[in-house]
């Protein structure tokens, strides 16, 4: 009778099946992405198509949660609902993961009111891929030892594809006196990894670093100049193949005090390289840049004015940028177009600073997307 009274609430005419519906698994790439039922009747996918993306409607005719046997109470799994070809299509929030198994349920109204509703269930296990490479931390970025005051942004790199949405139960930022700091983090429900999983962004929340902010007027800002940090990512973090960090990963540096200010292009220094050469073109830059942003938000344009294809490192503590170039270089005028997105390690980009006036109107439209910086190769002698 609960479950009449839940479907009820659906506020979907009853309608009756003709046979049972269709629980599948979607693959993209040889990978499960989603969850369908397929088979609905016309007249209830017709109802659902005019459901809105977050009714709760969606998750009562399908849900899905972990495990063969999921307690009574364990909440189904957030995600997308969508039709695609009469089909009930979920995708979770979180890609399903390999070596685990989910079970979804399906209930459709019941015919009349003398009746009940049908209820279908299927368990999905996924198969635990191959074992390779031991997970592990990499890197973590900015590789500098001394950060801004108002740093915005980490970027962890680790070896193997990790397991989503349990980041912020691994990552802690300690005081020198080994107490952790206060909600340091923008923690984001859509976690901010690459498209190979390997790459996490996180975010120190923006609220404890911009000024008159209520979050910073309440619990401080998260760095503080002159102190001594360490960022901690902590052993017991799965990878996508169910294997976990072995041993705690630290980051420790020091905060320097604030920049505020736009970034300066013109002061970059540029090393141009011999004509006829493959040496790399080097540029030089007064303070650390953003590294994942560097990689892709400067082009370097010949004196055809086409783009010059070639491979971009970033160098150390993200202070240098060089550029090697597919084909050997020819004498003339080049330039560097920067992308005006670019940013420093306080999020501060060209033209523009991070710490801005909230209450004061900006006309983004008078700001450039790109600038120039042109540089001559000479030929050679």
């Amino acid at each position: 009778m609960r479950i009449f009274v839940a479907i009820a609430c659906l506020a979907l005419t009853a309608v009756a099946t003709a046979a049972q519906p269709e629980l599948r698994l979607v693959e993209k790439d040889k990978s499960p992405v989603a969850i369908e039922v397929a088979g609905l009747p016309a007249e209830l996918t017709a109802q659902l198509a005019t459901l809105k993306v977050d009714d709760d409607a969606w998750r009562r005719i399908l849900s899905v949660r972990v495990g063969k046997s999921p307690a009574p109470d364990q909440p189904a799994m957030s995600g997308n609902y969508e039709l695609r070809d009469s089909a009930l299509r979920f995708t979770p929030q979180f890609p399903l993961r390999a070596g685990l198994a989910y079970r979804a349920e399906v209930f459709l109204p019941a015919p009349s009111r003398e009746a009940a509703p049908s209820h279908y269930d299927r368990v999905f296990e996924l198969p635990a891929p191959a074992r390779g490479e031991p997970a592990r931390v990499t890197t973590v970025y900015p590789s500098a030892a001394t950060l801004p005051e108002n740093q915005l942004r980490f970027y962890l790199h680790f070896a193997t594809p990790m397991a989503r949405g349990e980041a912020y139960e691994h990552l802690v930022l300690l005081k020198a006196d080994g107490r952790p700091v206060l909600r340091p983090f923008l923690e984001i429900g859509q976690e901010l990894w690459d498209t190979s999983g390997t790459r996490l962004t996180l975010l120190i929340d923006p609220g404890r670093i911009k000024r008159g902010l209520s979050p910073r007027e309440e619990h401080g800002p998260v760095l503080e100049a002159g102190g001594k940090y360490t960022l901690v990512i902590t052993k017991g973090w799965c990878d996508a193949a169910g294997q976990t960090l072995t041993d705690d990963y630290r980051k420790t540096f020091t905060a320097g005090p604030p920049v505020e200010t736009a970034i300066d292009h013109k002061a970059w220094k540029i090393a141009p390289p011999a004509s006829g050469s493959k040496d790399p073109l080097v540029v030089t830059f007064p303070q650390p840049l953003d590294r994942a942003l560097l990689e892709h938000t400067i082009t370097v344009v010949g004196p055809d004015g086409k783009p010059i294809a070639g491979e971009v490192t970033v160098g150390k503590d993200e202070r240098t940028w060089k550029f090697s170039a597919d084909q050997a270089w020819i004498a003339g005028q080049h330039e560097l177009v920067i992308d005006t997105t670019l940013e420093d390690l306080a999020g501060n980009r060209i033209n523009r600073p991070f710490e801005v006036d909230e209450f004061k109107e900006i006309d983004k439209s008078s700001l450039p997307e790109y600038v120039r910086l042109p540089f001559p190769i000479r030929p050679a002698r």
